[in-house]
C-alpha cells in the first residue's frame, strides 16, 4: 500500500466515522438511550486512530519524497533537512487542515473519557455531537475540497519545496502547533456551551468548562509569543507584532476566551452573566474559525497568509453555522438566562464584568480594523490599508485601561467595597504615581514613565494581596509566615497563578512601551576590514563568503562586535550575519543575528553585498531595549496558567482554615 492510498482511505474512513459518530450522539439524545452514547465514545477513538493514520501517512510520503502525492510534489522536496520534512505537513492548506482535523479528534476523545464523570446524560450527547459535528466539517472539506493525497499522474524528479519563510527557523516547529492546539481547544468549551443550552441547565457547565478554555488559552496565549519570536528573528525588520491580518486573527479569540475567563468566575460565584458568558465562548471558537478562514481563502494579503485554496466559501459557510448555532440558541434561552440580581460596579464582580468588556470591545476594534479595507474595496473597489498606525492609537488608550483594571479587581471584595479595600487602593495609586514620577525623573518619555507606573501599581495590587492572605493565615493558624505562604499557594493555586500570569502581563506591558519606544536602527556599507563605530560599539566587517547547503545557498558575511561604552554593553562576540537564496524564492531572506541582553537586544543583518568581487557589505544595526524580557514575560504567563491547572494537592487543601484576603 502507498502512502496516498493509505492516507486517502483513512481520511475517507474519518469522514464516515464522524458521521456515525454524529448520528449515534443524535440518537443518544433523542431516545436517551446510554448504549448509543457509549458507542459514540468507542467511536471518537476510532476516528482519532483513523486522523493519525492518515496524518502518519503524509509523514511518510514526504520523508520518503513520495512526489506521487500532490502535497509532496507542492510543498516539500527532497533537498530538504530532515527536521523541516518532519514540520512539512502544516506548511501548506491541506496539511495544515489535517493537522486542526486530527487535533479536533483527540479532543474529542479526550471529551468522550470525560463524558461519564462531569457531563450528565442529557448533556453528554449534545457535546460529543457538536464536536463530532465539528469534524464532519474538517475531513469533508479534505475529502472533497482540499484533499491532502491527490495524486499526480506524472511524479516529477523532485517538489516545488517547503515556503522559505517557514523553512528558515526552528520556531515553524513550535509555533502552528501550539496555535492549533489553542483554536481547537476553543471548540470543547462551545460544544459544553451548546449543550447547557440545548439541555436548558446553565449553571455546572461553566465549572466543567474552566478546565478546557484554560488549557486553550494557555496553547493561544504560548502561541502569540512564539510567533512573536517567529517574526522577531525571522524577517529581518526588528519587530515583533505587526499587527498584520492574520497576526489579528490570532488574539481575537484570544481576547474573547479571555474575557469569558473573567466573566465565568462571576457565573460561578454568583450565578450572574450567563448571557455573557454563552455570547464570549461562542464568539471566541467562531473566531478560530474567522481566523482560519481569512489565512486559508487568501481574501487578506500578509507574510502570514501562505496557504491558500477554494476553501474560502466552505470555512465562510462553517463560520456562519457556528454563529447560528451559538447565538440562536442564546436567543432561544435568554428569557430563562435573565440575571436574577444586580451588578455592584464597585465590587470585583464589577470589575470582573469591566474587564470581560474591554476584551470584548478590544476583539470588536481588531476585527473591524482588519476587515475595514475589505469592506471598502467591495463597496466602493477604493484600495485603502489599516495598519499599525490606527491599531497602535487604539491600543494604547485600551492597554491603559487593562492594566488599570487588572490591577483593581484582584483587591476589589465580592461584596461592597470596604475600607481596607480603599487603604489598598490608596496604596496603589501612590505606586502608580511614585513609578511615573521616576520614570519622568530619569528622562524618559511620558508613556514609558506611565509604563513603569502602571508596572508598579500591579506588582503592589499583587503584594498587597499576597501579604494580607499570608498574614491572616498566619495568625489565625499561628504557623509562620514562610508556611502561611506555601500552604496558601498551593491550597488557592487558582488565585496564585491569577497573581502569575498578571504580573506576566504587566511586565509584557513594560517591556513593549520600552521596545517601541527607544528602538533604533542605523545602516552602512562597510568594506571588508573596515571598522563601524555607532551606539557604543565597533562593529568590524571581516570577510564575505559562500556556503552551499541542502535546501539553500547561503552568502554570508562575519562580523566582529566589540563594545567601547555601557550603551553597548553585553554585544562583544562574532556573530554570522547571512542571506539565505531558496530556489523557490525569486529573492534573498535575510536571516538577522539577535544578540540578547539584559537590557538591549543589538539585531545584525546583511542586507547586501558585492556579488561581484565579495568586497563590501551592507550591514542594518538595530537596538532595541528589553525585548529578552517580553520572552520572560510569555514564559511567566504560560507558567503561571499551568500552575492553576496543577491538580491541588489533598493534604494541603484540607487546612483551608483561613480564607485568602478578598475572596
Amino acid at each position: 500500500m502507498t502512502p496516498g492510498l493509505l492516507g486517502g482511505v483513512s481520511l475517507v474512513a474519518a469522514l464516515i466515522l464522524s458521521a456515525l459518530g454524529l448520528v449515534l450522539a443524535v440518537l443518544a439524545y433523542s431516545l436517551r438511550d446510554g448504549r448509543y452514547l457509549e458507542a459514540a465514545k468507542r467511536l471518537s477513538l476510532l476516528t482519532l486512530l483513523a486522523a493519525a493514520t492518515s496524518f502518519g501517512a503524509l509523514e511518510w510520503a514526504i520523508l520518503t519524497d513520495d512526489f506521487s502525492v500532490s502535497y509532496v510534489a507542492n510543498h516539500s522536496s527532497a533537498s530538504n533537512p530532515l527536521w523541516v520534512k518532519l514540520v512539512t505537513p502544516w506548511a501548506a492548506l491541506e496539511g495544515s487542515i489535517l493537522l486542526w482535523a486530527l487535533l479536533q479528534t483527540a479532543y474529542t476523545w479526550l471529551v468522550g473519557l470525560r463524558a461519564g464523570q462531569s457531563l450528565d446524560v442529557w448533556r453528554a450527547p449534545v457535546a460529543l455531537g457538536t464536536l463530532f459535528a465539528v469534524q464532519v466539517f474538517f475531513f469533508a472539506v479534505m475529502v472533497f475540497v482540499a484533499h491532502p493525497f491527490d495524486a499526480v499522474p506524472n511524479p516529477p524528479p523532485d517538489g516545488l519545496g517547503t515556503n522559505p519563510l517557514l523553512q528558515n527557523h526552528w520556531m515553524m516547529a513550535v509555533h502552528p502547533v501550539l496555535m492549533y492546539l489553542g483554536f481547537v481547544g476553543l471548540s470543547v468549551p462551545f460544544a459544553y456551551a451548546v449543550a447547557a443550552m440545548v439541555a436548558r441547565r446553565y449553571q455546572s457547565w461553566i465549572f466543567e468548562t474552566r478546565w478546557w478554555t484554560l488549557v486553550a488559552w494557555g496553547f493561544l496565549t504560548a502561541a502569540i509569543f512564539t510567533g512573536k519570536w517567529w517574526s522577531y528573528e525571522i524577517l529581518g525588520w526588528g519587530g515583533y507584532w505587526a499587527w498584520d491580518p492574520v497576526e489579528n486573527a490570532s488574539i481575537i479569540p484570544w481576547l474573547l476566551a479571555t474575557a469569558f475567563l473573567h466573566t465565568a468566575q462571576v457565573q460561578e460565584r454568583k450565578g450572574l452573566f450567563k448571557g455573557w458568558n454563552f455570547a464570549f465562548i461562542t464568539l471566541a471558537f467562531a473566531a478560530t474559525v474567522f481566523g482560519t478562514f481569512l489565512t486559508r481563502s487568501g481574501v487578506i494579503q500578509s507574510v502570514h497568509a501562505f496557504a491558500s485554496g477554494p476553501v474560502g466559501a466552505w470555512f465562510l459557510v462553517f463560520l456562519l453555522g457556528v454563529m447560528a448555532v451559538g447565538l440562536g440558541l442564546l436567543a432561544r434561552v435568554s428569557s430563562e438566562i435573565r440575571e436574577a440580581g444586580e451588578v455592584r460596579w464597585k465590587s470585583r464582580e464589577g470589575a470582573l464584568l469591566a474587564g470581560a468588556l474591554f476584551f470584548g470591545t478590544f476583539a470588536f476594534v481588531v476585527v473591524l480594523g482588519t476587515l475595514w479595507p475589505l469592506v471598502v474595496e467591495v463597496v466602493s473597489g477604493a484600495k485603502v490599508s489599516v495598519g499599525a498606525p490606527f491599531f497602535n492609537q487604539v491600543s494604547v488608550p485600551l492597554g491603559i485601561f487593562m492594566l488599570l483594571l487588572m490591577g483593581i479587581g484582584p483587591v476589589l471584595p465580592w461584596r461592597n467595597t470596604q475600607a481596607e479595600v480603599v487603604r489598598n487602593l490608596a496604596a496603589m495609586l501612590v505606586a502608580l504615581g511614585v513609578g511615573t514620577l521616576l520614570g519622568l525623573a530619569l528622562g524618559l518619555s511620558l508613556g514609558v514613565s506611565l509604563a513603569i507606573g502602571l508596572f508598579a501599581y500591579n506588582l503592589t495590587a499583587i503584594w498587597l494581596m499576597v501579604a494580607q492572605g499570608v498574614r491572616a493565615r498566619s495568625r489565625s493558624l499561628g504557623i509562620p509566615a514562610g508556611q502561611a505562604l506555601w500552604e496558601l499557594a498551593a491550597s488557592h493555586k487558582r488565585r496564585f497563578g491569577s497573581h502569575i500570569v498578571h504580573f506576566g502581563v504587566a511586565l509584557a506591558a513594560l517591556t513593549i512601551a520600552f521596545s517601541q519606544t527607544y528602538r533604533v536602527t542605523e545602516q552602512k556599507t562597510l568594506q571588508v576590514g573596515e571598522t563601524w563605530q555607532t551606539r557604543g560599539l565597533e562593529i568590524r566587517l571581516l570577510s564575505i563568503g559562500a556556503r552551499e547547503e541542502s535546501n539553500r545557498f547561503a552568502a554570508i558575511a562575519p562580523i566582529e562586535v566589540r563594545s567601547t561604552s555601557r550603551e553597548g554593553w553585553g554585544a562583544d562576540g562574532r556573530y554570522e550575519t547571512r542571506l539565505n537564496f531558496y530556489p523557490q524564492m525569486g529573492s534573498p531572506l535575510a536571516t538577522p543575528v539577535v544578540r540578547y541582553s539584559l537590557y538591549n537586544d543589538y539585531y545584525f543583518v546583511l542586507m547586501q553585498f558585492d556579488q561581484e568581487k565579495g568586497q563590501w557589505a551592507t550591514i542594518k544595526l538595530i537596538v532595541t531595549p528589553m525585548v529578552w524580557w517580553l520572552w520572560v514575560a510569555g514564559l511567566i504567563i504560560v507558567l503561571g496558567t499551568l500552575y492553576i491547572l496543577w491538580p491541588a494537592g489533598a493534604r494541603v487543601t484540607s487546612r483551608q482554615v483561613s480564607p485568602v484576603a478578598g475572596d
